[in-house]
């Protein structure tokens, strides 16, 4: 069978902010629809997501084309990208992942716990001399760069270029840039691209002891062009700072949102992994990513002719009633906290999950450990930056009290 037509606006102002009421429906009537006008099937239910990551071959992870808005209108533009480790297929995808892997590694990553305290604890602390602070601007914006440029091996004077040129990259992919916007993004995106290949070749003559040194190394021996190496740093430079972002901020704003849940983390702290998962799968920092078939299949039922292009819904497939008890509510207890896509699944599962899980963790406990309450302002609304793409918080003001003494 075919897929059905979409019939929902995905791309008002108002589904954007909230798009799940929209995603609830799709998932009631069928796994997969289709976008007739760009010719883009969405993948909206769990399982449906789980088939086509358990099947790279057959579903190419390639950027072929992007959704792009303007006048009101959504088309499919040309992505023209250069496809490096989460955009790669096997062998290029197996050869990057081997390369970044070690610098990821669920133990590499435990041993940062204390610098990550640091890095948290230099900001966190003197915002805390006043009531109320930007938790987005203090923390959760910062920290991942900062974190992500240290592993790299970037200079940390450098953080704060890194987060608005990541921010730039970021928007390029929102789909929501403007032809008067287009240039200076563009120009910002090159004076990026410049900059990595200074620190690369940097790296060769004087290696810092950062990640970067060993993709220079590739680079030098001819086994990764300057192109590959270059857009590989951005990727992990974006994509590790950017969901990491987004997942602190979700977490705080839940936190400080119920004074119950709140409580219970305070008396229970070992309980803040449990939070971090259940942050993650009910706002995915990555609202989908794309996919093309190289040969005809079949998901679910629905027939996907070679060269269908696909979009698999990460945030719709997390509240996916067959898979989740009570989709919509915060579970610390859930039997399956992991079983999300928000990371991916397969040999795609993002490679920085282990770093974004522990920072969003030792986030939330330092806040909780520095604080008598954290709280939202009354009239506060959550606001979420424009993008097709990504959803992370634009702000989150925090109000908060001293520890009791």
């Amino acid at each position: 069978m075919q897929a059905p037509a979409v019939n929902d606006d995905l791309f008002s102002p108002t589904a954007l902010a909230d798009p799940y009421p929209v995603f609830e429906r799709l998932r009631g009537a069928a796994p997969i629809h289709l976008l007739p006008e760009q010719g883009l099937h969405l993948v909206v239910g769990h399982d449906a997501v789980r088939a086509v990551l358990a099947d790279p071959d057959t579903f190419s992870s390639n950027i072929v084309e992007v959704l792009q808005v303007a006048d009101d209108q959504v088309s499919a533009s040309e992505a023209g990208a250069v496809d490096v480790l989460a955009t790669a297929d096997a062998p290029t995808h197996t050869f990057h992942r081997k390369l970044v892997s070690p610098a990821f590694s669920r133990r590499r990553v435990g041993e940062l716990a204390d610098r990550i305290d640091r890095l948290i604890d230099d900001r966190l602390v003197p915002a805390l001399g006043s009531d109320a602070f930007d938790w987005m601007a203090t923390i959760a914006s910062p920290v991942p760069v900062l974190m992500i440029g240290e592993l790299l091996g970037l200079p940390a004077a450098d953080a704060d270029r890194l987060q608005q040129w990541s921010d730039t990259a970021v928007e390029m992919l929102s789909g929501l840039v403007t032809p008067d916007r287009l240039t200076e993004v563009t120009a910002s995106i090159m004076e990026f691209m410049a900059y990595l290949a200074a620190q690369l070749d940097t790296a060769l003559r004087s290696p810092c002891g950062g990640l970067i040194d060993a993709v220079a190394i590739e680079v030098a021996e001819g086994r990764m062009t300057p192109e590959h190496a270059n857009i590989l740093l951005v990727q992990l430079v974006t994509a590790g700072s950017e969901s990491t972002t987004s997942l602190i901020g979700t977490a705080a704003r839940m936190v400080a949102g119920d004074a119950v849940l709140q409580r219970e983390l305070r008396d229970d702290p070992a309980r803040i992994p449990a939070l971090i998962e259940e942050a993650v799968r009910l706002d995915s920092p990555f609202r989908g990513h794309y996919r093309v078939t190289t040969a005809d299949a079949v998901i679910e039922g629905v027939e996907l002719p070679a060269g269908s292009r696909l979009m698999l819904l990460w945030g719709a497939a997390n509240r996916d009633d067959r898979v989740f008890d009570a989709p919509d509510a915060i579970d610390l207890d859930r039997p399956n906290p992991k079983v999300h896509n928000s990371f991916g699944h397969g040999i795609h599962f993002c490679i920085g999950a282990h770093l974004a899980r522990l920072e969003a963790t030792r986030a939330i406990i330092r806040l909780l450990e520095s604080t008598g309450s954290v709280t939202l302002p009354p009239d506060y609304a959550a606001d979420y930056v424009p993008s097709l793409f990504i959803r992370r918080l634009a702000q989150l003001p925090l109000i908060v009290t001293e520890v009791a003494r």
